[in-house]
């Protein structure tokens, strides 16, 4: 009979302290340690000292859970941001068993009092997010049989998160899309920020458009890919933008960037961010991200009138719920619901038609009317009342090209032969 592997279970309440249960060649053995997260750490490492887990580090894990997901259709630069931000904030030379939940704690609380580039702490959506980060990889550690637990699975994220950019006011979007016009003869960097404030593109989007993207005449550009599947997309370039785009691919090798930071050199990540800035200062504007931009759009557009898919679409969003909460202000919302409820209550009804007669209910009608009234009607279809006339006479009278209905015909008919003796 094969020998069962060697394993380590608990831990297991022992008094004030806490037992482990180590077997191995059919035989048990009990470790007591003071705390649970000291019984946790224990057991991983004998765990791994028995060789029923490899002993990775979490940088070492770290890259293999980004090969698993790039494998599963994750694009380079999602795999990209979380190698930095995760490699950031995770002890990389730590053993992956040696994080013990107090430690993760520990380094979430620290990440929340972190400044950032502006000098302030960072804001709740960028820790909170990397709280998810952390959590994503320590459970795939998990399924893999790495750990027993997630260290992330008891830290609670703080803070509060605030949806959407700060947005420019509609003037304020006009003085600097007037700004960005001037200098956009001598400065490539202002032809990357009206894309992305007049076509709503992402950051990413602008820096990483080729020459052979600005397609038909400067008509069209190409989004081939980018954050989501749902970022493919073809745009329709508006007019005053067309010729900005056919000098920036004037003589230019089809594969090489199209908006240039420096005389043949791809843009940075900061390129867009500085030069938004400038621009708002020119302008006079307040300083906005130009992440912002992308948001002004949807605003403006919905404003204009386009549907909330259309503009989902624009922006590559696999759905409008995205837009409405991250992008579009929620005033140009409620304004647009209820620009549509005025305009259903302004709406007249549909007319019904009248209930259509039949032949004995239109020739019952006829009967009860004044001789007057009837021979009114009857000349009205081109029926004379002034005689009786066979009904013969009265085909002849309302003629082949007649327009009355065949059930006026009939009731015509019927009415003519009662006319007489009426009258009489």
């Amino acid at each position: 009979m094969p020998s069962k592997q060697a394993r380590v279970l608990g831990p297991y309440a022992n008094g004030d302290k806490f037992r482990l249960v180590v077997c191995e060649g059919g035989g048990r053995k009990s470790v007591v340690v003071t705390t649970r997260d000291e019984a946790q750490r224990v057991k991983e490492q004998i765990a791994c000292m028995l060789g029923a887990r490899p002993r990775l580090t979490i940088g070492e894990a770290l890259a293999e859970y980004l090969g698993e997901k790039q494998q599963h259709g994750a694009v380079s630069s999602t795999i990209a941001t979380l190698s930095y931000k995760l490699g950031q904030f995770l002890p990389g030379a730590t053993a992956l068993v040696e994080l013990t939940p107090a430690r993760a704690e520990q380094l979430y609380r620290d990440e929340t009092t972190r400044c950032g580039r502006s000098g302030r702490p960072v804001a709740a959506a960028t820790h909170r997010g990397l709280l998810r980060s952390a959590k994503g990889l320590f459970r795939w550690a998990v399924e893999r049989g790495y750990l027993d637990r997630n260290p992330f699975d008891g830290v609670r994220p703080v803070g509060r998160v605030n949806v959407g950019k700060a947005q420019l006011r509609i003037d304020e979007a006009r003085r600097l899309c007037a700004v960005l016009l001037e200098h956009a003869e001598t400065d490539a960097g202002a032809v990357a920020v009206l894309l992305q404030l007049m076509l709503g593109l992402r950051s990413s989007e602008v820096l990483q458009r080729k020459v052979r993207d600005v397609d038909d005449g400067g008509r069209v550009l190409w989004i081939p890919g980018g954050k989501t599947r749902n970022a493919r997309r073809r745009l329709l370039v508006p007019e005053l933008l067309q010729p900005l785009l056919l000098r920036l691919t004037a003589a230019a090798p089809p594969e090489r960037s199209l908006i240039c930071g420096e005389p043949g050199r791809a843009p940075g990540p900061d390129f867009l961010r500085h030069r938004v800035h400038r621009y708002c200062e020119l302008a006079g504007v307040p300083r906005v991200c130009p992440h912002s931009l992308r948001g002004l759009h949807s605003t403006l557009a919905l404003e204009a009138g386009a549907t909330s898919g259309a503009v989902a679409a624009a922006l590559g969003h696999g759905s409008f719920a995205v837009t409405a909460r991250h992008y579009a202000d929620p005033d140009t919302l409620r304004n647009t619901t209820v620009r549509r409820v005025g305009e259903a209550l302004h709406q007249a009804p549909p007319r019904r038609p009248p209930p259509a007669l039949s032949t004995a209910g239109l020739v019952e009608a006829l009967r009860r009317l004044p001789p007057a009234e009837l021979a009114a009607v009857l000349a009205a279809v081109g029926a004379s009342c002034g005689a009786r006339r066979p009904g013969g006479e009265m085909d002849a009278a309302l003629g082949p090209g007649s327009q009355a209905a065949p059930a006026c015909r009939a009731a015509c008919r019927a009415a003519c032969r009662t006319a007489a003796p009426r009258r009489a």
